[in-house]
Parts: C-alpha cells; structure tokens; sequence
C-alpha cells in the first residue's frame, strides 16, 4: 500500500508536507532543548542531508540531531539549494529521460529544499547551503569540460583521489533502474550529468572543510550514490570520520556503519562482533520466531506478495520441476541496487555470474537449477526497467529442461523451495544470511553480508567457484557448528547490528512510512528508547553500531 500512494503521489505532482512538527515535539522542553544546544562542547558533527527531498532520510536525521544535542554533540546541516542537476531524488519513473537529459532534476528542486528546511525546522540549528561553496562561474566551468568530456572517460573519472565516476555511474543506474546502460537512449548525457554533480559536491565538500576545519564527524545517509557518496569519500580525505546508515527490514529499524556504506561493512565486519554472543533458548527462539515471520513479513517494512503460494508440490508441479530430482536454487538481486565496485569480486557483474552459471548447468542434466528472480524487480517504488528474466530469454532462447524461472511477478515464496533444494546459489542476496540457520547450504558468488562468516561457501576465483558446483548435489544439511555459527550471526544481523528506534512510529498510509512521536523528549530523558541513545552515542564515541536489547535489559 505505501508504494502505492508514493506513486499516486508522484503521478499527480501532489506535494507530501508530512513534516516532523518539532515544536509540537518539543513543547514545554523547548526552553529546556535551547539551553542544552547553548551550552553544548561536545563533538562538533555535520548532518550532509543535502537532498530533504529524501523524506524518509531528513526526518530521521532531524531524529539524530535531537538525539546528538541532547548528548552534548554540536550539530549543523548540509542542505543543496538547487546546485545539483542530477542526485538521488531522480529516478525515471518520475522524471522521463527526455526531460532528464534536458533539464536535469530541476523539476524537483523547490520541493526537496523546502522538505529540507521543514524537516529541521523548530530545532533552531544551523543550516548551510551548497551555494555558499561554489560559484555559478565554478558550475558554469564544470558543465562545459564534462560536456566536452569522453564518454569512456566518465565511469573512472576521479579528482584528488576521489572516484566521482564510480558514485556517478551507480548514480546513473539507479536513475534509470538498470545493471548496464547500453540500450538507454539519453544515457550519455544523464551520464554527465551525475559526473556534473559528483564534481560539483566534491568542490563544495572541498571548500566547505577549507572553510570549516573544526568538524569531527559527518552523517550522510547511504554513502553512495550522488551526492552522498562523494560527501562519505572527501569526509574520509580530510580525516573526517563518517557515519552512514540505512533502514533495516524490521519494522523503524535501522542500520549505521562507520566510515563506509554498509554495503561494504557488513561483508568486512569482523566475527570478533558476534561469534562470542552467550547463546541461549529466549535467543534461539526470537530468532527462529523472527526468521519464521518473514515469510509473511509481518513485522517489516517490505514485503513482496499479495497471498503468496507456499505448497511446494503446487509449486513445483506448475513449473514442471522433477521433484525427486536434485534442485538447485538461484536467488537474484534487483540489477540496479547498489550496483558498487568490490575488491573481491569473482564475477564481472551479476548478469555475467547467472549466465555462466546457466551455461554451466546446461551439461549439468543430472541436476536442475531453479532461478528465483527478486519479486522487489516490479513490486517496489519503481521498476526495474531491466529485469532479468527478460535477460535470460534475451541471450537464451531456449532454455534446456533441467533450467526453471520464477519471474517477479509469481507470488512463489523462496522459503519453499530453499527448503526442497539441495543448495542455494546467491550473488548478493540478504537471504543468505536466513537459510543457514536451518542448515540450508549457500554458496556466495558476489558480495552477501554473510559472506566472510564461515556459514556460507565463499569461493575466491571463478574456478573455485565451478569447482563447487561440480560437487553438486551435496545431499546432506551444514553440520551442528555451522548451525550454531549461522544462528548467531543471524541473531546478530537481525537484532544487534539492526536497531529499533521506539521514538518512531510506523504510519503505512502516508509517506515517508513513519513519523516521530510526540512524546519523544519525555521518553528520551527517561532512558525508554535505549537503541536511539546507543545510536547517538555510538556517532558521538566512535563505538561499534550495537545493541542488544536482551543483553542490555539483563546488564540494567
């Protein structure tokens, strides 16, 4: 429902004015807020919100500022004033390329500066502007040399060691909701300018810290992306620390990492974080509750289907699939999302490992491989406008057999079928990390989360990786211990890494989805909402991203 009404909202240009109403929030505190914002010494932190637009994002980081004031912090945002003529607020279901490639993200503009302001507005804090770090004469000079620019030179332009075209190039996918842009009409000119504006912020990030050499930390939501994965990377080369953060799958949760985009954190994160957890049955049973719980998304954010069909003998007969012979099942990723450069990775892209994994399973007639494609490829906000079922018939018009697609669009849930198969092939799918924890064998190609955890199969060179697939069928669950390993850091990722913010409430008919409770100040000055202060203090310490509400309420 709440994609539905974001786009009727988008459709019919009807502007959203759901906005935290701060001096409701506040109250008879706000003399009281003042006063601790007067005399706070404590770490001096940047909010780069740059696109209000972003509700979803600008609320929370109103959220943050509050919380950060009210543990000593000093903080003062970043907002782009119609500077930047591509970023996050485009994509092309709101902005055709025609009018992209013509007139930038200029349609969205006066909007996303005035979400911006309002998302702040009663906190008193002080607000800067791109324009105040860039001239219209320094814009005017970059539009012209990346207009004259090579087109092959977009994609690994980088200044001062900043690699602009690497957040463009996401950038630009991401517009258009692709995993390549060979077939997009406007591409070459949408290309430049994300380039445009990835040169743009990293001349005002630049001269903004030139200016201002007393910051500490900066909060900038993602990390990637334009504009704020060049903010993440010049925060990092002024020896500034960053904090990044996205929503989890639960119901107000939330994820932050320091110094990089989670995307990369999780797959590094040490197992010093969460292999020691003190494992007990109320654990065990959260986990297998909460696990159990996705399968109809009851409690988060996202969720799929409509009335999705669980019967595996339904679903396998309507496929055609030999159920008394070996299944493998391949779980993909939608093509655009985060589509980032890993130091690690084995295959070129996921289109290059799903169709060498095809070619493979062709000579494989003893086994059959059932290629799940990612539901959230036409049931989200928008569109893949490449899907990658349409690439598989594309490149094989005939597909033998033994090779099974479940498209977008069948309402088949995984978790059947995960059970029934022999081993699930991911790329970067987040359901490698629930699999395991009922002994279900993975093999990580790309970059999961679970990646790295000594859970899954994690093969290093592509010949590895065949190799596995030569050992296939394995016939047989994980062992005990690696059980054991999977449900602790599935307990880890789901309800420590992830956080619940109880100062928020969930409101699915409105966007964004959630707004702040009125009773905020009462309840943060009273310790009820634990995770939003362990966040707050987490940004303010430089401590790891993680609370335990179980540990926490034992150790109180």
């Amino acid at each position: 429902m709440k994609f539905l009404i974001k786009k009727l909202l988008k459709k019919f240009r009807i502007k959203n004015y759901s906005t935290p109403e701060w001096n409701k929030i506040l109250k008879e505190n706000k003399k009281e807020f003042l006063d601790l914002k007067k005399r706070a010494k404590g770490k001096k932190i940047l909010i780069a919100t740059s696109t209000g637009g972003l509700t979803s994002c600008s609320h929370i980081e109103s959220l943050l500022a509050f919380a950060l004031i009210y543990y000593g912090a000093r903080v003062e945002i970043l907002l782009c004033d119609k500077v930047l003529p591509a970023c996050m607020m485009a994509t092309s279901n709101f902005i055709n390329e025609d009018q992209m490639a013509k007139e930038g993200v200029s349609k969205t503009c006066d909007a996303c500066l005035d979400a911006g302001k309002f998302a702040f507005d009663g906190l008193n804090l002080k607000i800067h502007y791109y324009s105040d770090f860039i001239k219209k004469k320094e814009i005017h000079e970059i539009n012209k040399f990346v207009k004259n620019i090579n087109i092959s030179e977009i994609n690994s332009y980088t200044e001062d060691e900043i690699s602009i075209g690497e957040h463009s190039l996401a950038g630009t996918l991401r517009y258009y909701a692709v995993g390549e842009l060979h077939n997009q009409k406007n591409s070459h000119t949408i290309s430049k300018k994300y380039l445009s504006a990835g040169i743009i912020t990293k001349r005002v990030m630049f001269n903004f810290f030139k200016k201002f050499d007393d910051f500490e930390i900066v909060v900038a939501n993602h990390a990637i992306y334009i504009p704020q994965g060049i903010i993440n990377s010049v925060s990092r080369k002024f020896n500034i620390r960053t904090v990044s953060y996205v929503t989890g799958y639960k119901k107000n949760s939330f994820i932050f990492s320091h110094n990089d985009t989670y995307h990369y954190t999780l797959v590094y994160e040490p197992k010093s974080e969460w292999e020691n957890i003190i494992w007990d049955n109320k654990k065990e049973e959260k986990l297998i509750d909460y696990l159990n719980s996705r399968k109809f998304g009851t409690n988060d954010w996202t969720y799929y289907f409509e009335n999705p069909e669980f019967d595996i003998k339904k679903i396998l007969k309507s496929k055609k699939i030999n159920p008394d012979k070996p299944l493998i099942l391949m779980a993909t990723n939608i093509i655009w999302d985060a589509n980032l450069i890993y130091k690690d990775n084995i295959f070129k892209n996921m289109l290059e490992w799903i169709f060498e994994t095809i070619d493979y399973f062709y000579k494989r007639k003893d086994l059959q491989l059932l290629i799940r494609v990612h539901p959230g490829e036409i049931n989200y906000d928008r569109i893949s406008n490449q899907q990658v079922k349409d690439e598989i018939l594309k490149k094989y018009i005939n597909l033998p057999k033994n090779i099974f697609i479940i498209g977008p669009n069948e309402d088949y849930s995984t978790y059947p079928l995960a059970n029934h198969c022999d081993t699930v092939l991911i790329y970067a799918s987040k359901v490698g990390m629930e699999f395991p924890p009922f002994g279900i064998n993975v093999i990580v190609a790309g970059e999961s989360y679970v990646k790295n955890k000594d859970i899954t199969t994690d093969p290093k060179i592509k010949k590895e990786y065949f190799e596995l697939l030569d050992k296939l069928p394995y016939n047989q669950k994980l062992s005990s211990e690696k059980i054991y390993q999977a449900k602790k850091y599935a307990y880890h990722f789901f309800f420590r890494r992830t956080m619940i913010i109880k100062s928020i409430l969930e409101t699915p008919k409105s966007w964004p989805i959630f707004k702040i409770k009125e009773t905020l100040y009462r309840d943060i000055k009273n310790n009820k909402d634990k995770a939003l202060s362990s966040i707050a203090k987490s940004i303010i310490n430089d401590k790891p991203f993680i609370y335990d509400e179980e540990d926490f309420s034992k150790k109180n």
